[in-house]
């Protein structure tokens, strides 16, 4: 039996709340301690994770076996936008549940006094997840339960009317249109500070993350291209500069990060994603 990954992306009056959500369940198979390494990207997204079944660990350091020492993970925890990929190690099979919020959705669920009512739906809604049943209704009835508080937001007046979409390179353009016209301070340094309120993000950090998923998407539809001619359709300055991005969003240089999600199952999330670089 092989482990079940699935993306699952929120109905279309969710989609300027929330991203998309991961499901991982290892649960009867059978890996080994390198195979259970978790590898994801830098990230502008708050994501939530509750731990249905199992143990999680944020590994800082995978030489001498360190990963097995880390600190439990609690069963809800949450990440706030991360500059550096993430590696985690689960210490046996899992059953978890990640889910990526917009940080300026997530700022005015806080406002609202919601933070709370989302981990309880979270956490009533998918505990009872057994091994081998189908994510999609648990999915479905957590965003059922969500949309009115998300409604309730909308209406309140908080937050511009943006419909949402599958690319985080919108939300950058939409979050930094908003910066720019929203506020009496037109100045720079006026911007930067509401784009920071918002999406806890500069104007350079949005830049970068857009650029990775533009990459992202030119290496997906031209599998052959060379890597110098992805990094001057990507605009990126030469070919290290490229490779310097991706080192930073993923820890690895483009061909060694390719190589490893074509072979290895620690990077099931990138394959997921679609992702390739």
């Amino acid at each position: 039996m092989r482990p079940i990954s699935e993306l699952h992306f929120p109905p279309a009056h969710l989609s300027g709340c929330i991203f998309g959500a991961i499901y991982r369940d290892t649960r009867g198979t059978s890996l080994s301690d390198a195979q259970r390494f978790n590898h994801f990207p830098a990230s502008p997204l708050v994501s939530i994770t509750y731990l249905i079944d199992g143990d999680l660990r944020i590994i800082t350091t995978q030489s001498d076996n360190d990963f097995k020492r880390h600190e439990q993970m609690p069963q809800y925890s949450v990440t706030l936008p991360q500059e550096r990929p993430i590696t985690s190690w689960s210490a046996g099979p899992i059953s978890v549940i990640s889910i990526g919020f917009y940080p300026d959705a997530w700022a005015k669920l806080d406002q609202n006094g919601q933070l709370d009512f989302v981990a309880a739906t979270l956490c009533n809604g998918f505990c009872d997840i057994k091994s081998g049943s189908k994510f999609q209704p648990y999915w479905a009835n957590f965003c059922d339960t969500i949309s009115p508080v998300w409604q309730d937001v909308r209406a309140s007046g908080r937050l511009a009317d943006w419909s949402g979409s599958a690319r985080l390179s919108d939300w950058s353009r939409s979050v930094l249109s908003r910066a720019v016209v929203a506020g009496s301070g037109q100045s720079m340094r006026a911007i930067e500070r509401r784009l920071k309120r918002w999406s806890s993000q500069s104007r350079q950090s949005l830049k970068f993350y857009s650029d990775i998923e533009n990459l992202h998407m030119l290496s997906v539809n031209n599998a052959d291209a060379k890597l110098a001619g992805l990094a001057s359709d990507a605009g990126y300055s030469d070919q290290s500069h490229m490779g310097r991005a991706v080192q930073r969003a993923t820890g690895f240089s483009p061909a060694h990060l390719n190589q490893l999600i074509k072979t290895q199952e620690a990077f099931w999330c990138y394959r997921l994603l679609g992702e390739r670089f």
